[in-house]
């Protein structure tokens, strides 16, 4: 689990050097602030602007694919592929057909030049 991008080991060390830093005591009423400005920010108008902004811009792609209908097209593509006997349009442009001829098995063979005649 993270949370701001820290980690649970990080989280640990900051802890560690927080109580070096500033005591026991004094870590408590520190504590507490930090806890109070946590909670403060995470309910103002420009957090919650900048949270469903990120959501916004996670959902950006999701959204074009489903406005351009590509979910669709790809359901299509692979149903008329199944029709004729062929992988799916997903496998097909991912992976290479291992029937299909190597690049170097289309290749015409090269003749091997001869080094030149001493006379």
């Amino acid at each position: 689990m993270e949370i701001f991008n820290v980690g649970p080991l990080e989280l640990l060390l900051i802890l560690i050097l927080a109580v070096i830093v500033f005591g026991p005591e004094e870590l408590v009423k520190y504590s507490r602030k930090a806890g109070r400005w946590i909670y403060k920010a995470s309910k103002s108008e420009f957090w919650q602007s900048v949270v469903g902004t990120s959501k916004e811009i996670k959902d950006f792609p999701r959204q074009i694919m489903k406005d351009a209908q590509i979910e669709e097209t790809m359901k299509e593509i692979n149903a008329l592929n199944q029709s004729i006997g062929s992988p799916p349009a997903s496998k097909t442009l991912l992976e290479p057909d291992p029937a299909a001829p190597s690049p170097q098995e289309d290749e015409v063979p090269q003749k091997k030049e001869e080094p030149p005649k001493e006379n």
